[in-house]
């Protein structure tokens, strides 16, 4: 569980970023990266009573969740609306 948790956190991490890195259509995806990231940090840092690395993940839960809603959101919203003008 502790081995998967890691690279979970690892992997996850590295895409999200490289993803927002890219400035692409689908970067605002990153940041659900990014959180599903944190949160596995979080578990592996309980796991291994690793306190300084759960509160630094757990901010960045909240930073991530921050993201979702300023970037992500907007950018499915705006997605949403362009679809349905080319509908019309």
């Amino acid at each position: 569980m502790i081995f998967i948790t890691e690279w979970v956190g690892t992997v996850l991490g590295i895409s999200g970023a490289l993803l927002i890195a890219s400035n692409v259509k689908l970067s605002a995806w990153g940041w659900w990266l990014f959180l599903i990231s944190s949160l596995s940090w979080c578990l592996y840092a309980t796991l291994q009573s690793a306190w300084g690395l759960l509160t630094l993940n757990s901010f960045f839960v909240l930073s991530n969740a921050l993201g979702i809603l300023r970037w992500w959101l907007p950018a499915m919203q705006n997605l949403k609306s362009t679809t349905s003008e080319q509908a019309v």
